[in-house]
């Protein structure tokens, strides 16, 4: 038996999906999230070592028969970081290679099958990562909600509500957002939005959850426009100096994941439209595959020396075994997302 566990280690959930490579058999098994920013490092740790023996054990095998695991992980970016989580994870599985990466890069992976590119994540927050064909990563953004995440949803609701705030006091452009957050957030004066925001339980999350309503606005209010242009021009920026700090050794792919991106069409169209104008050749499209599938396929590559980037691309030069190992997993994946939907 030979195990490949893929993590998607998220700021809001987790997910590990484990592939028995002799029986074609997945499994996916979710749980809290796994940020060690957020919920500490022994919470972390434990999360992820839970869901992966959960796999194992439904898959009926053991911790030696697990051969790669990628453990990409949200709020783990420093080298340092990397090198202590990667031990924890190889004294626990000592006969397992494995890789510790940004949680962007599952994504990436799963956007095109294993080759190299970047992706543009838009969610809570915003972060671009993209992966050279030699296999060197880079990124931007991606500094929380603080000092970054420009054209994430904590950034477009911000902005929004900041906007609706000036109308609403005679200090800025007319704008129909001050009567939408009239009513989502039931308040007839601009001061009554205080606390709605402030001793709410998650405040970044609340004021996260007004992008889409200004995303929506955007159709017909030229000030929510302006924020999905800022929006873009920020996406933009971002893919840009990932290709610039990957010295342009990376493919045309571009990558668009994250619910700002998957769940509506209007940040996605501008994004599209935007880089055929200034980088008409790259290519853009959502993801459509569940990142802890590139996990597993980064956890392949670990494993198998012919399935690095540049052969991804295309598979002419892997092995015969090598994709053959490849169709029978995107075979039981396409199963498996076909019972779940």
């Amino acid at each position: 038996m030979t195990l490949y566990i893929g993590v998607d280690g998220g700021g809001t959930k987790t997910e590990v999906l484990t592939f028995d490579a002799g029986t074609h058999a997945l499994y996916v098994s979710r749980g809290d999230a796994s940020n060690p920013s957020t919920v500490g490092w022994d919470n972390a740790v434990r999360t992820v070592d839970s869901l992966m023996q959960e796999g194992i054990k439904h898959l009926n095998g053991s911790t030696e028969h697990l051969a790669g695991v990628s453990l990409c992980m949200s709020g783990i970016d420093r080298p340092e970081q990397v090198e202590s989580l990667k031990s924890v994870f190889a004294r626990k599985y000592p006969h397992a290679k494995v890789e510790v990466a940004n949680d962007g890069l599952a994504a990436l992976t799963a956007g095109t099958r294993g080759a190299s590119g970047v992706v543009v994540i838009a969610g809570t927050g915003s972060i671009a990562v993209g992966e050279s064909w030699d296999g060197k990563t880079a990124r931007a953004g991606g500094y929380g909600s603080l000092i970054g995440d420009e054209g994430g949803g904590f950034d477009i609701g911000r902005r929004g509500l900041m906007a609706a705030i000036q109308y609403a006091e005679g200090r800025g452009d007319k704008t129909v957002l001050w009567e939408v957050v009239a009513e989502v957030f039931a308040i007839h004066q601009a001061g009554e939005i205080i606390p709605k925001v402030y001793d709410s339980n998650h405040p970044v999350g609340t004021v996260a959850s007004f992008a889409r309503h200004v995303l929506e606005a955007s159709a017909s209010d030229d000030v929510a426009m302006g924020i999905v242009r800022y929006s873009t021009r920020q996406h933009v920026r971002m893919i840009a100096s990932v290709r610039s700090q990957l010295k342009e050794n990376v493919s045309n792919h571009v990558v668009l994941a994250g619910g700002l991106f998957t769940n509506t069409s209007v940040l996605r169209d501008s994004l599209v439209a935007r880089l055929k104008i200034e980088f008409p050749l790259l290519s853009c499209a959502p993801v459509t595959n569940r990142p802890s599938a590139g996990a597993v396929l980064r956890a392949m590559r670990l494993v198998n020396s012919d399935l690095r980037t540049r052969d991804m691309a295309s598979r002419d030069n892997a092995s015969g075994q090598a994709q053959e190992l490849i169709r029978a997993f995107e075979a039981a994946l396409v199963h498996l997302d076909g019972a779940t939907e």
